[in-house]
């Protein structure tokens, strides 16, 4: 790749199943095709979607758990993290490999990772910006609303606001506006941006590594998605500041790969030294009629309140949404569900054991109990022993593995555990 005054040209690396001719490269592994998922049952009709398909995705998903960073055991993670997301409004953007574009794919999956980002990080802060004709412009600033970054990202693609797509993307410039966003974040947050880039070339004004050099002493840790093949610049980005590089081969890789930027990642002593954060819980006010609206600063800018707000308990100014930092004293507002929600990433649920679904009944039957008692502790239906039994090393229930995964990827608690722990 050359850097400078110039367009940086791509390098793209394909990559081979061996070193043998005739066989097929990693990538056709990856593809979906559905006429895998046809089958036929014993009249002559064709099935699509059946259980085997459904099964095969389960196993597929309990595999990717037991190496899933949300369900490691206890380690230090940045709980308190900024993110800023650029999105690439370049003319690549455009093309309709992914149906029915790439524009249309990312604005949905974006509005999807945002709530998805919230619902796991509720003491962070995410930003959007964008680059396109070879310059970059922030969408929206850093906020704990996700609502109001959905209703940005639906904007994708349109006249409003200058978010059509149009010229080349740059990453220098989008790096400067990532460093200006998040240069004042406190020692104790974790600075990130995510890339979303299309673009197989970058537009730079000057020399784009001598920015990345800027951003590694920052502290930020760039990762990006590309959709298409991989580039060296920004393979370079995410080595350097210890971020990840991938490429999405589709629609539904593209949405793993955002899951798994969801949860919060390990961090480092070094980067992020422990200290005791002061923060507020704000009181909810609601103003009814004439009794007054109050201002509500946002940003640089204020408005009247709808009649409701949260007033911050040192300067008794109010704000819109939590949590954030007060614009008049600068104390971190959240609230006690925020904290709660935060719990479970820090003490995450065992993986469970998988057994034999026929041992677990001969066992069952040695016992002298009823075959119907082995069924999933969560959803009560009966365990076939084709399928996979699961159980929790603490409280030894038995699951299936549909609620195995519900429980580790959405619910954080084991209905076994907690019974037992309620009871005593």
């Amino acid at each position: 790749s050359a850097s400078g005054s110039g367009t940086t040209m791509p390098t793209m690396q394909t990559t081979t199943s061996g070193g043998g001719g005739g066989e097929p490269s990693n990538y056709l592994d990856d593809l979906y095709q559905s006429w895998q998922e046809i089958e036929e049952d014993e009249f002559g009709n064709l099935l699509i979607g059946t259980t085997k398909a459904k099964d095969k995705r389960l196993r597929e998903r309990r595999e990717h758990l037991l190496t899933h960073a949300s369900t490691a055991k206890r380690i230090r993670r940045g709980m308190i993290r900024f993110v800023q997301v650029v999105v690439d409004l370049s003319r690549a953007t455009m093309m309709s490999d992914l149906r029915p574009s790439r524009l249309q794919v990312l604005s949905e999956e974006l509005q999807h990772f945002v709530r998805n980002f919230f619902d796991s990080n509720p003491l962070s802060q995410l930003a959007l910006s964008c680059t396109r004709n070879g310059v970059a412009k922030v969408i929206t600033d850093l906020s704990g609303n996700p609502q109001k970054h959905v209703d940005h990202l639906k904007l994708l693609g349109t006249q409003k606001l200058g978010l059509d797509c149009s010229g080349d993307a740059s990453v220098q410039n989008s790096l400067d506006v990532c460093l200006k966003q998040l240069r004042d974040v406190p020692p104790y947050g974790h600075r990130e941006v995510l890339f979303m880039m299309t673009s197989l070339a970058t537009c730079d004004p000057g020399d784009v590594f001598e920015t990345i050099e800027q951003a590694r002493a920052n502290k930020l840790h760039c990762s990006v998605i590309g959709l298409g093949a991989e580039v060296h610049v920004l393979r370079t980005l995410a080595e350097k500041t210890k971020g990840k590089y991938s490429v999405a081969t589709g629609e539904p890789h593209l949405r793993q790969l955002l899951e798994e930027y969801a949860p919060p990642p390990p961090s480092l002593a070094k980067e992020t030294p422990s200290s005791l954060v002061q923060m507020g819980f704000p009181n909810f006010m609601v103003t009814r009629g004439d009794e007054g609206a109050g201002l509500c600063f946002v940003g640089q800018e204020s408005e009247l309140s709808k009649g409701k707000a949260f007033t911050c308990p040192r300067c008794k100014s109010r704000v819109k949404d939590l949590p954030q930092a007060c614009h008049v004293c600068g104390l971190s507002l959240v609230s006690s569900v925020h904290l709660a929600r935060s719990y479970h990433h820090l003490f995450p649920v065992p993986l469970f054991t998988e057994v034999a679904a026929a041992d677990e009944k001969e066992k069952a039957a040695n016992e002298g109990r009823r075959d119907r008692q082995h069924a999933c502790y969560a959803c009560g239906k009966e365990i076939k022993e084709a399928n996979i039994t699961l159980k929790c090393p603490k409280c030894l229930k038995p699951y299936c593995i549909t609620c195995d995964i519900f429980i580790h990827e959405q619910l954080h608690n084991c209905p076994g555990c907690e019974e037992m722990g309620s009871s005593t």
